[in-house]
């Protein structure tokens, strides 16, 4: 509760700041704005600025438009929200994966330290206090992660079972995923990036448990029991309800007969397929070079980070960068490959942590190594969704080593060392003013010569054309 607190304080605190629209605002809460008020005189715009993805997120954020108006706060308080519950989630589904690993009171440290890293990294605050769709792939990814992994340990039988459990063919939590991951992607196309993993690890759990049941009858017998028991659950509640999920995302917004026959022009379901196709030519077509654009292999590495916004005040800077944290990220990546391990050492067993973490972590981000190919226009957002699974992976090692002093002691210098790191750089994460020198010592990497453009020497948020620099540039 306490950490979830301290995440809502930082989310929160000042969220009206700065007063005008942010980055990529000027697309999500403006449409988000027309969502719920569809006035020219209250939002500004005739006719919604962009049709590149469902419909979802920007009725989140247009719940916070028509509960606040539409002002800074009210724009942005549905991406707080989101950002404060994933880091509950994310303490809940490390104490949920550690409880059957550890011994004391490890899987509450590690737990602990997941979900603090969550609530202080860089990226994910930013993403929490400024009008953008990211911070709701995060919460229902996770969401999903955990709704399975309560699946997994479900109660399997009931005497008396209650008109819920019946119509979720007596795996409510399965249910709760498969929604979850109908949200994702009904946010962004990438929030599907999570449901191999989840439907991957339910299929793996379903397996291992008729191993359990019957030792001895071999995998065909295990293979074929778990089909028999568990194939139209899992079609039901992993593939039909996040459609059905999906779908429901458009009442509201699409016009036309809902009783009609699918390839009638005045179909609702007609204006759904039309959309799909106009958001697929604008992804698989979008074209040019963006100053702030990098390659999925580099966001790890924090090569290119994303100015949001900037003003030079006269003698002090205020911005919004969005930037990871070296001293999480970079750990993170070790701790996710020494996962594999000690998954190896413990021999391979799937109800560990490791296959959990591993699967999340490898399919929210491989498929953007794999589509971003052919795509210039790329950033490091995008990473955020894997963002929660570093710090679950530092948290596992975090747990695994509380019980030796040593262990405790390197918890809390590492602790001390991300607090530090994260109030040093609050400034560019909140808009606060630094000097020039304070602004300059914060960005380590100013390589950022460009071809066939001026050097930058300041952040500009103004344009959206032009080459991004050759080097590392966190400018």
């Amino acid at each position: 509760m306490l950490i979830t607190l301290g995440a809502a304080i930082l989310r929160f605190v000042s969220l009206g700041r700065p007063i005008e629209l942010v980055f990529d605002e000027i697309f999500y809460a403006r449409d988000a704005c027309w969502y719920v008020a569809g006035s020219e005189a209250v939002c500004g715009i005739t006719d919604l600025t962009s049709r590149a993805h469902p419909p979802l997120g920007k009725w989140l954020i247009g719940s916070g438009i028509a509960a606040f108006g539409y002002e800074p706060f009210g724009w942005r308080v549905g991406v707080a929200v989101a950002g404060t519950l994933s880091v509950a989630l994310v303490y809940l589904l490390a104490w949920r994966l550690l409880r059957l690993v550890t011994v004391g009171s490890a899987a509450t440290v590690g737990a602990i330290a997941a979900s603090a890293l969550l609530a202080t990294d860089f990226l994910h605050l930013v993403q929490s206090r400024v009008a953008m769709l990211d911070a709701f792939i995060v919460l229902f990814v996770v969401g999903a992660v955990l709704a399975v992994v309560l699946d997994r340990d479900r109660m399997r039988e009931r005497a008396d079972p209650p008109w819920w459990w019946r119509v979720t063919l007596g795996r409510p939590w399965r249910a709760v995923a498969g929604i979850c991951l109908g949200a994702a992607a009904a946010t962004k196309w990438s929030g599907a990036f999570a449901a191999p993993a989840i439907i991957g690890l339910a299929v793996v759990w379903e397996i291992a448990e008729r191993r359990r049941a019957e030792p001895e009858a071999g995998w065909k017998r295990w293979l074929w029991g778990a089909v028999r028991r568990e194939a139209i659950p899992t079609f039901v509640l992993l593939a039909v309800v996040p459609v059905l999920t999906y779908m429901a995302s458009y009442i509201g917004r699409m016009p036309g007969e809902l009783i009609a026959l699918p390839w009638d022009t005045a179909s609702v379901w007609r204006g759904i397929w039309e959309h799909q196709r106009a958001m697929l030519d604008f992804h698989t077509s979008l074209g040019g070079d963006h100053p702030y654009q990098s390659p999925a292999w580099s966001w790890s590495l924090i090569r290119r980070p994303v100015a949001y916004w900037f003003e030079d005040s006269g003698g002090s800077y205020r911005e919004i960068i969005a930037l990871g944290n070296p001293l999480v990220w970079w750990p993170g990546l070790v701790a996710l490959a020494a996962l594999v391990l000690t998954w190896a050492r413990a021999g391979w067993g799937w109800m560990r942590p490791e296959p959990v973490i591993g699967a999340a972590a490898v399919s929210t981000y491989i498929p953007w190594l794999i589509l971003s190919g052919d795509r210039s226009q790329t950033f490091l957002w995008y990473f955020l969704p894997t963002v929660p699974f570093l710090c679950l992976a530092l948290g596992v090692f975090a747990a695994w080593g509380w019980p030796r002093m040593s262990g405790r002691v390197t918890v809390g210098i590492y602790g001390l060392l991300v607090m530090a790191s994260f109030a040093f750089y609050v400034p560019l994460l909140t808009a606060l003013p630094l000097d020039p020198d304070g602004w300059r010592l914060r960005v380590l990497f100013q390589d950022c010569e460009r071809a066939g453009a001026p050097t930058m020497t300041l952040p500009d948020d103004s344009t959206s054309q032009g080459t991004p620099p050759r080097g590392w540039c966190w400018i």
